[in-house]
C-alpha cells in the first residue's frame, strides 16, 4: 500500500483508461491519475476493447484523433460493450463543436486543450461520484 494513499481508495481501485495515439499525452494523463487510479495507457480502439474484455474501465478518456480515425460510432461501441463505463472525450479545440458532437453520440463530457491536472482529474472524480441517472454537463457550458 503506498503511503497516503486512503484504505477505501485501495480497497476500490476505479480504473481508467487513456486512449490516445500519442505516447507522451497518454503517459503524462496517466501519471496524473495514478495515485487515486488504476490508469491505463492504450494507444488505439482495438486495444482498448481487447483490454476491456480483461478489465472493464470506470472511465475512458478518449481523444478526439482516435473517434476521428475510427468515426463518432465508436463511442456507441464502446459503450455497447462496457455498458457502465463513462465516456470523457478529449478534443484539441471547444470551439470546434466536436465536443457536443461527442456529447450527442453518447459521450458523457468533453474536455479542451490545453488541458490543467487538476481540471482532469476534477473531471474524472465527478463522474465515478455522479449518481447513475445523473447529467452530466459539458465543460463548455460550465465555462460559458
Amino acid at each position: 500500500m503506498q503511503i497516503g494513499v486512503k484504505m477505501a481508495t485501495v480497497i476500490e481501485r476505479r480504473h481508467v483508461f487513456v486512449v490516445d495515439d500519442d505516447e507522451n499525452f497518454r503517459a503524462a494523463i496517466q501519471f496524473t491519475l495514478h495515485d487515486d487510479y488504476e490508469a491505463h495507457e492504450l494507444a488505439s480502439a482495438t486495444e482498448t476493447l481487447a483490454k476491456a474484455q480483461q478489465v472493464q474501465p470506470d472511465v475512458l478518456l478518449l481523444a478526439e484523433g482516435v473517434i476521428r480515425v475510427n468515426g463518432l460510432d465508436l463511442i456507441q461501441e464502446f459503450l455497447a460493450r462496457m455498458p457502465k463505463t463513462k465516456i470523457l472525450v478529449i478534443v484539441y479545440q471547444a470551439s470546434s463543436g466536436f465536443g457536443q458532437e461527442c456529447v450527442a453520440a453518447g459521450a458523457h463530457g468533453f474536455l479542451a486543450k490545453p488541458l490543467r491536472v487538476e481540471r482532469i482529474r476534477d473531471r474524472v472524480d465527478a463522474l465515478l461520484s455522479a449518481p447513475k441517472n445523473s447529467v452530466t454537463v459539458p465543460i463548455a457550458a460550465l465555462n460559458a
